[in-house]
C-alpha cells in the first residue's frame, strides 16, 4: 500500500523542476558534440563531397517489369531475386559505362498486355552529361531494349524497339539534365534561405531580436548536423533531402518558440515585481518546466520516422533519414543549446525612474494656499 502512495505521488515534472540541473553553466560542454560532428562533415564536404543523386547531377530513369510468373520472359521473385535483379540491370549500363544509383519497388500496369499493377522496379541511373540531351535520349532508348533482352521479354536479334510489342514492359521515365539539375540545386538553396530568414523575421517580432538570433544560431545546428550525418552515412541527397531540411527547421523551430514563451512569461514576471532580471535562472527554469513536454514529443516523432526509414522504400528513406537525424538535433539545440545561446546575449531594458512621486507641482501648493490661506504667523508655526 505504501509502495502504492509513492507511484500516485510520484511526479516527473517536478523531479526536472526540482532538480539542480544547469543548462546555461554546462552549455561550453554541451557544444563539443556538435562542433565534433560538424568538423567531421567539413572535412568529408572538402574532400568527397556528398553522395549526389539524379536530381542534382542529371540521370535518367526505367520502370522494368518483374516477372513472377514467367509467362513473358524470366521468371524472377521482386524480393528473393532483387540482387540478381540488379545484377542483370548493371550488366546492361555496364556496357555504355554508367552505374545505378538507386532501385526501388513499384507497380506497373501494362493494360495491352492484360497486366494490371504488376510488380516492377524503378532503375535511376546518372547520365553522361558531356552529351547533348538527344544523344542522351538515344543511348536510353538502346539500354531500353538491351534491357527486355536481358529479362528475356524480347529474342536477342531483335534490332528496332518500335517494332516490340512487350516494349510496355520496359518503360522509360525521362531525362533529367545537368542544367535543370543546377538550376534545381538553386531554387532549393534559395527555399532555405527564405524559410531561415522568414524565421529569424517572425522570432524577432513576437519575442525580441536576441531570440531571434539565437534560435536562427540553433537551426544551422540543426541542418549543419543532419547535412554531416548524411555526408558520414553517405546517403544519397536528392530533392527529398531539402524537403527534409525545410520540414526539420518547422519542427525544431517549434520546440524552440515553446521554451522562449515560457522565458516571456518569467521576464513578465519579474519586470511587474520589480526583482532583478537573472538570464540564466529564467532560461533554467524554462527548460525544466517544459523538459517532459520536449521529451515526449520527441521520441513519439522519432518513432514513426524511424518506422518509416526502415520499412520505406530507397526514396522514402532519402527522405526519412535525414529527418529522423534532424529530430534529434532539434531536440538538441532547442533544450540544450538556444537557451544558452539567449542568456548570453539577452540584456534587459533599462526602465525609466519616474520622479513624480518625489515632487509636488506648484498647481498642487497653490490650490492648498486657495483653500487654506496661511499667515506669516501659521508658518512660523507650522515651521517650528
Amino acid at each position: 500500500m505504501n509502495k502504492f502512495k509513492k507511484l500516485k505521488n510520484f511526479s516527473l515534472d517536478e523531479k526536472i523542476e526540482n532538480s539542480k540541473f544547469d543548462v546555461c553553466k554546462n552549455l561550453k560542454w554541451f557544444l563539443i558534440a556538435p562542433i565534433v560532428i560538424i568538423l567531421i562533415g567539413i572535412i568529408l564536404l572538402s574532400t568527397v563531397g556528398f553522395n549526389l543523386g539524379i536530381d542534382f547531377t542529371g540521370g535518367s530513369n526505367m520502370t522494368v517489369y518483374i516477372d513472377s510468373t514467367g509467362t513473358y520472359g524470366t521468371q524472377f521473385d521482386i524480393n528473393k531475386d532483387a540482387k540478381a535483379i540488379k545484377k542483370t540491370v548493371q550488366a546492361v549500363l555496364d556496357k555504355h559505362g554508367l552505374k545505378i544509383t538507386t532501385i526501388q519497388n513499384t507497380t506497373i500496369d501494362a493494360e495491352d498486355l492484360g497486366i494490371s499493377k504488376g510488380n516492377a522496379i524503378i532503375v535511376k541511373y546518372q547520365n553522361d552529361n558531356s552529351l547533348e540531351t538527344e544523344e542522351i535520349e538515344k543511348i536510353n532508348d538502346q539500354i531500353r531494349l538491351e534491357i527486355l533482352k536481358a529479362f528475356g521479354y524480347i529474342d536477342q536479334d531483335v534490332e528496332n524497339i518500335s517494332a516490340v510489342d512487350n516494349a510496355v514492359l520496359v518503360q522509360n521515365g525521362g531525362v533529367t539534365t545537368a542544367s535543370a539539375s543546377a538550376e534545381l540545386m538553386m531554387k532549393s538553396f534559395i527555399a532555405l534561405l527564405v524559410a531561415v530568414v522568414l524565421i529569424l523575421i517572425y522570432i524577432a517580432i513576437r519575442f525580441e531580436f536576441t531570440s531571434g538570433l539565437a534560435a536562427i544560431l540553433a537551426l544551422f545546428h540543426d541542418i549543419l548536423v543532419t547535412a554531416s550525418v548524411v555526408l558520414i552515412c553517405r546517403i544519397q541527397v536528392n530533392v527529398a533531402f531539402i524537403a527534409a531540411l525545410i520540414t526539420i527547421l518547422g519542427y525544431s523551430i517549434n520546440n524552440t518558440i515553446i521554451i522562449f514563451d515560457r522565458m516571456r512569461d518569467r521576464l513578465k514576471t519579474a519586470r511587474n515585481a520589480n526583482e532583478k532580471v537573472d538570464n540564466k535562472l529564467i532560461a533554467n527554469s524554462a527548460v525544466k518546466e517544459t523538459m517532459l513536454r520536449s521529451i515526449l514529443t520527441g521520441i513519439t516523432t522519432f518513432i514513426m520516422i524511424f518506422m518509416i526509414t526502415v520499412i520505406g522504400v530507397a526514396d522514402i528513406r532519402e527522405f526519412a533519414f535525414p529527418i529522423m537525424v534532424g529530430i534529434l538535433a532539434g531536440f538538441y539545440s532547442s533544450v540544450f543549446i538556444t537557451p544558452g545561446l539567449w542568456a548570453i546575449g539577452y540584456k534587459p531594458k533599462r526602465r525609466k525612474k519616474n520622479n513624480n512621486k518625489k515632487k509636488k507641482s506648484s498647481d498642487e501648493i497653490e490650490v492648498v494656499d486657495e483653500e487654506n490661506p496661511q499667515t506669516e504667523d501659521d508658518v512660523e508655526i507650522v515651521n517650528a
